[in-house]
């Protein structure tokens, strides 16, 4: 199949991925507050990388599009088209938003202040 700006996938798996990311940051900086020994806290992160890559691909893309694709046709008499890209610009607009905190204060400022 083609690659088109219509296709749901097109538009869902860089969302998906980049939460990873923004999952990894927080992790990563969590980890390195925790595990002292450099060789032991670079395998737990590429450990955890691995698994979190192989969620999002797995099991969280197909999820949310299976989501997105009930809601859409759920949606289609009251929003239809115009609520589907609402949904992405909020969805895309919150990762952004996300993104500019960790710029600024750093992994720890996505958690609550108990856990940093």
């Amino acid at each position: 199949m083609p690659w088109s700006f219509r296709s749901r996938a097109f538009w869902i798996m860089p969302l998906v991925l980049l939460l990873v990311v923004l999952l990894e940051e927080v992790v990563t900086y969590k980890v390195r507050q925790r595990v002292p020994d450099l060789h032991l806290r670079v395998a737990i992160i590429m450990a955890l990388n691995a698994f979190a890559f192989v969620a999002a691909a797995g099991w969280i893309a197909p999820w949310l599009r299976g989501l997105l694709a009930s809601a859409r046709k759920g949606s289609r008499q009251t929003a239809g088209h115009l609520g589907l890209w609402v949904f992405y610009a909020l969805a895309y607009g919150a990762v952004f938003y996300a993104f500019v905190i960790v710029e600024r204060h750093g992994p720890g400022g996505l958690l609550p202040p108990s856990l940093r």
